[in-house]
């Protein structure tokens, strides 16, 4: 984007106006004193590119628009912006290649603007967390040092409305990813919600587990047990109803089964015994841990006792027992702990007592049965056989059922492992979101590259007492020897602060302009405080500025009140063309329009 002309319009037959102002090719000089009008001017061609208007009363009651002519990509582009009766107002017409769009917000206007110079505005993160998409307004502090506060920083915006504004406008422009990308955010935000949903399907899961685990050997050696014992039981089933001589051969099966419950009885009353014993030993250590907190806390009490009296610490926080009292905050933590462990491990073994309880009792009923029928005398042959196939079944049903409960946990330890696998994918998913930008080496370019062309900018200028061992962060933040410009310019040195806002502009605009597809071709300096800068280190800055915007196709337009800058035959002069009360004006009424002889 070139820009052409630049024409204000006049608020009818009493209001004020300006020529036809034609933009150098290289360098646009403004040069008059203070009061003629320069800064209106400059902020009539900013209110074009979307700017916030910023007029004082007498320019709002005097112009009626502001026209500029520009070329995109080589085509007319034409944008006529309204000054209205408030600066809080917004009107503007672009024409484009023969059609025009009229905008009633900044948003319409930039949204516009950047699709016709091949902008893709990304969605950014506001300060509150929201969405936010950037404006003319916020891309152009870029390249745009506004009078007065604009040289009191390296990016002054009137729309700090972004998270890290500087950096994320600067990475708009030269075409990088966004450090805060709204879509990342809301990502991450979905991603974490997915988490948190999937971390208490995995707290019920564990639940599950842990409640059908109770009591239940789930190892492949005892798999391996019951599937023979279930063979076995079906093989003793089928024999008892195939036998020819059911007495003897259900009294044989009653008598194998009654030997097998008496080992079952015995089995289950030594681990309940065993159990017993685990749970009393564990009170006993339990109680040994809570006469050791007792301790910690009478050896705490007693360091208080002492830290009060003044002979042993004179003075409060002396730090003598600071030692002592992080160890007993470690060990209190510690047997706290352990007690927490213990608890639930006595826990786990009274439930599996309780179960083992409810076992031998129905051992002990299933024993009697087996017995009451192998010693009745008149029990027959065939109630016998009855009684050993129910006995045989019932066995062969609780083997099958535990067998079932072992498929039914092993669903479940699937379950929750795939429910565990997919929260590490998720995880997984929100650290990569969570690190966009931490790698990124196209910017990590560019900050090396605007440290080293800042560093040269500041020889430029000749800036004294100021470290040249600049460091940019990822938040675009220019320190020098660990200070930062507010701190420099803090200490009075305001000389020194526009020397530095000046090199980095010129870094940032350098670094620009070596990519010649980007459409931000011009940098404007509006009127720094010239009593500030020795006028020679100014001169050689601009004449950096001019050879720089030759060699890249770029434009400078720059105002001045103190230092005339000798221009070139591709340059432009616009100098006050209307007579004032005291002095030529830029603004005037037509009938004040001075003759060319007059204005030189």
């Amino acid at each position: 984007m070139r820009l052409k002309s630049l024409r204000i319009e006049p608020q009818g037959q009493a209001g004020w106006e300006s020529p036809l102002l034609e933009f150098g090719h290289r360098t646009t000089m403004l040069f008059a004193p203070n009061g003629s009008g320069k800064t209106p001017v400059i902020r009539g061609l900013a209110s074009t590119l979307g700017f916030p208007n910023k007029f004082r009363n007498d320019i709002l009651e005097k112009c009626k628009a502001v026209v500029l002519h520009a070329e995109s990509d080589g085509k007319p582009l034409t944008i006529r912006r309204i000054v209205g009766a408030t600066n809080t107002e917004f009107y503007a017409t672009i024409d484009f290649e023969g059609e025009q769009t009229e905008h009633h917000s900044e948003g319409s206007f930039s949204a516009e603007l950047f699709k016709l110079l091949g902008l893709k505005p990304p969605r950014l993160v506001s300060n509150k967390g929201g969405e936010a998409q950037p404006y003319i307004s916020t891309l152009l502090p870029v390249f745009y040092l506004i009078q007065g506060y604009g040289y009191s920083a390296a990016y002054k915006s009137p729309n700090p409305f972004i998270e890290d504004q500087f950096a994320e406008m600067v990475r708009f422009a030269f075409g990088l990813n966004p450090k805060h990308s709204y879509e990342v955010k809301k990502d991450l935000m979905d991603e974490k919600s997915a988490l948190e949903a999937q971390t208490r399907r995995i707290v019920g899961a564990q639940r599950v587990l842990e409640y059908q685990s109770r009591g239940i050997d789930d190892g492949q050696a005892h798999q391996e047990v019951l599937q023979r014992t279930a063979e076995d039981l079906t093989g003793q089933i089928n024999a008892l109803r195939a036998s020819v001589d059911a007495k003897g051969t259900a009294s044989s099966a009653l008598t194998d089964m009654l030997r097998q419950k008496d080992v079952q009885i015995r089995a289950k009353q030594l681990e309940l015994f065993d159990l017993q014993n685990r749970v009393a030993g564990i009170e006993t250590i339990r109680a040994e841990i809570d006469g050791e907190v007792k301790t910690l806390g009478l050896n705490e009490e007693a360091r208080r006792v002492f830290t009060s009296f003044q002979e042993i610490c004179r003075v409060p926080n002396c730090g003598l027992f600071l030692g002592s009292t992080e160890s007993y905050g470690k060990s209190l933590l510690y047997l706290k702990d352990q007690i927490k462990d213990l608890e639930r491990n006595s826990l786990r073994a009274e439930i599996r007592a309780e179960q083992l309880q409810e076992r031998l009792e129905e051992l002990s009923v299933e024993r009697k049965t087996l017995a009451d029928s192998l010693d009745s005398p008149s029990a027959s042959g065939v109630d016998q056989l009855v009684t050993a196939v129910q006995a045989l079944t019932k066995q062969l049903v609780d083997v099958q059922s535990e067998l079932g409960r072992i498929a039914a946990l092993k669903n479940e330890q699937s379950k929750l492992f795939k429910l565990e696998r997919e929260r590490d994918r998720i995880q997984d998913r929100i650290d990569e979101l969570s690190n966009t930008g931490r790698a990124d080496n196209d910017f990590k370019k560019l900050r090396l590259t605007l440290r080293e062309l800042t560093v040269k900018w500041m020889q430029t200028l000749v800036t004294q007492n100021v470290s040249t061992n600049v460091d940019i962060d990822l938040n675009l933040r220019f320190t020098f020897g660990g200070e930062t410009i507010e701190t420099i310019g803090s200490g009075g040195t305001s000389s020194t602060t526009i020397r530095l806002v000046l090199a980095i502009h010129a870094a940032l605009f350098e670094a620009y302009l070596s990519d010649k597809s980007r459409p931000f071709r011009f940098l404007i300096l509006d009127t720094p405080k010239q009593e500030e800068l020795h006028t020679a280190d100014l001169a050689q800055y601009l004449k950096e500025l001019e050879r720089m915007c030759e060699a890249n196709d770029g434009q400078l337009i720059f105002s001045s009140t103190g230092y005339d800058h000798p221009t070139g035959p591709k340059d432009e002069r616009w100098l006050p063309a209307y007579r004032g009360p005291d002095k030529p004006m830029y603004l005037g009424k037509l009938d004040d329009l001075m003759t060319e002889s007059e204005q030189a």
